[in-house]
């Protein structure tokens, strides 16, 4: 990831903010030629963590909402978070599961298990 783009998610203008906000959070910034790179998957970790750590401080039911929240399941997070919805919103965002065939499951397993 672009530190540019990095900078356009923390809503931060100044590009010596991000490498210091980088620095504080232990986020490597790698620098190519002229251009500063952060890894995505430091900086996804670093949200699901900042999450993870919301949700244990604020609710008793930390574990169900870490897990709606990590299978995308935007219903059952709200429901989760003591959030109403309305009847049209959670029928456009409920969760459907999709059954794999059991040729696509062994693949995934095979995968996992490398």
């Amino acid at each position: 990831m672009n530190l540019s783009e990095l900078a356009e998610l923390l809503a931060y203008t100044d590009m010596r903010s991000v490498t210091s906000w980088c620095n504080k959070n232990n986020i490597l910034v790698a620098h190519v030629g002229k251009a500063k790179y952060v890894a995505a998957d430091q900086i996804s970790e670093f949200f699901e963590n900042k999450f993870k750590r919301f949700a244990e401080k604020k609710f008793d039911n930390s574990d169900q909402i870490i897990n709606a929240h990590n299978s995308d399941d935007k219903v059952g997070l709200s429901e989760s978070m003591g959030i109403r919805i309305n009847k049209k919103v959670k029928k456009e965002y409920t969760a459907k599961k999709q059954e794999r065939s059991k040729a696509a499951q062994e693949f995934l397993n095979n995968i996992k298990s490398a």
